[in-house]
């Protein structure tokens, strides 16, 4: 069942609760899918957006944050007023055990992954039948911020070839004319780039909240983006308070899977 849309304190933001144990609902990312679905489907979170707004997803990297309390730990996640999605660094000791945490929260999580500098396709192939195996329940990848996976044609070819046939979606790093995941959506897989990385400098709150306007704006223009930030107590506080801002009711925040699943 879709979770209920609502609107969090009149500011008309358009948000995909997600379920509780406290509101009686159950969270069922599969209840659509089935053994047979690709992963994107299969793990995904559901929405609804009955107002056919833009769709604006922000995805949140976690490369080792204290899940277990404070601003950033995974009970106050769980109170957030609109659906975020994160991706695990893939190289943590316990990337799956935080997978796991988040998927029971109600969560949409990505696989990070970086291939290291001048890596061929065969490393891409080794790399990521480990990942995928080894980091679990995942709706797709998110490409690194250091060397990525768009360093060659070949590389990007292969990375694309292993996400076809496992059914993962993709989220590549801002970079040119964003070639690869245009070719990806070609070759069936979905995939979007990221619209903006909007704390990589230690940007202020104020600074983000005007990102997060002018991806708004953008969301508009296109019909959906990406914004890219990392898990950490200012880009939180920042977040809840954009969530409140005029501009917020100008898109549908949705879960990482609702962007790259749309139809263009």
């Amino acid at each position: 069942t879709p979770a209920a849309i609502t609107s969090e304190r009149d500011t008309g933001v358009t948000i995909n609760r997600l379920p509780t144990a406290q509101s009686g609902e159950q969270p069922a990312p599969e209840a659509q899918a089935t053994a047979e679905s690709p992963a994107i489907t299969r793990y995904g979170q559901p929405f609804a957006n009955p107002d056919d707004k833009p769709l604006m997803s922000v995805l949140l990297m976690d490369v080792g944050s204290d899940l277990q309390g404070g601003e950033v730990g995974i009970a106050a996640l769980r109170s957030f007023p609109y659906p975020l999605s994160f991706a695990v660094d893939s190289t943590l000791p316990d990337a799956a055990e935080r997978v796991e945490t988040y998927r029971e929260a109600g969560f949409e999580v990505l696989a990070l992954v970086d291939l290291p500098q001048g890596a061929q396709p065969s490393d891409a192939e080794t790399a990521f039948a480990a990942t995928l195996d080894r980091i679990g329940p995942v709706v797709g990848v998110l490409e690194g911020t250091q060397s990525g996976f768009q360093g060659s044609r070949a590389l990007a070819d292969q990375v694309t070839d292993i996400l076809a046939q496992s059914g993962h979606g993709l989220v590549t790093q801002d970079k040119g004319l964003n070639t690869m995941p245009k070719l990806a959506r070609k070759a069936g897989v979905p995939a979007d780039p990221v619209f903006r990385d909007f704390d990589s400098k230690d940007q202020t709150a104020r600074v983000i909240r005007r990102f997060l306007d002018q991806a708004a704006f953008k969301a508009g223009q296109e019909g959906a983006v990406i914004m890219l930030g990392r898990l950490r107590p200012d880009t939180v506080s920042a977040l809840l308070l954009w969530g409140l801002q005029d501009r917020a009711s100008d898109v549908a925040l949705v879960p990482i899977s609702a962007v790259l699943l749309r139809e263009e």
